[in-house]
């Protein structure tokens, strides 16, 4: 019973909540009604004055649903045993929900790096089985995945080998792609490990 108590008392409540519908996504996945990459199109993750992002350094190779996951299952687990360890702390009334928020927000950013360090071996798994040369993507049509493609943001879907793979890409004139279009593969930036993409000319 405490344990029950606790998951349903806040803070811990608000990660018990987020970790429910994390569960019902993953059983929905599993079933084959949701595709684990059908957030990447939707999340821009642009950083001013550099070319990656510090979501992309940190949490990139894996599919954002996954890392949006071990961050919910993470704070769950963090807010879970803080929550036990220092119930006797957090007071009442007003008291109670500005600590309990406070340790809330400090379970949350506490397994940020904790998700970041996990992802890591993880990504080897989501490499492609038959890995393209970079310059084999050249020629090819992909899709747009971002609202938008910049010289400095910008992602794509490309059909290669059977499977479909999401890449970097760069345009040099903003404004010339949105989310949907389909573009052309013309260059591979091996710095930037980003493609530069123009319109079809057909």
């Amino acid at each position: 019973m405490d344990f029950l108590n606790t998951i349903f008392t806040f803070p811990t409540v608000v990660f018990t909540t987020l970790l429910l519908i994390v569960i019902v996504f993953w059983l929905i996945a599993l079933l084959g009604f949701a595709d684990i990459d059908m957030l990447e199109g939707d999340v821009e993750l642009d950083v001013e004055g550099g070319g990656d992002s510090f979501f992309q350094m940190g949490f990139g190779g894996v599919p954002l649903t996954i890392s949006i996951s071990l961050v919910v299952l993470i704070s769950w687990v963090a807010s879970f045993y803080a929550h036990q360890l220092f119930a006797y702390a957090l007071g009442d009334g007003v008291m109670f929900y500005l600590l309990g928020g406070a340790m809330m927000l400090a379970c949350l950013v506490a397994s940020i790096p904790l998700t970041a360090l996990l992802v890591k071996p993880l990504r080897r798994f989501f490499d492609s089985k038959e890995t393209a040369s970079k310059n084999d993507f050249i020629g090819l049509e992909c899709v747009i995945a971002t609202s938008k493609v910049t010289d400095q943001f910008g992602q794509a879907k490309v059909q290669f080998q059977g499977t479909e793979q999401l890449i970097e890409v760069r345009s040099d004139e903003e404004g010339v792609f949105a989310l949907g279009d389909v573009a052309l593969l013309i260059e591979h930036d091996t710095n930037r490990n980003s493609y530069l993409v123009v319109e079809k000319p057909w």
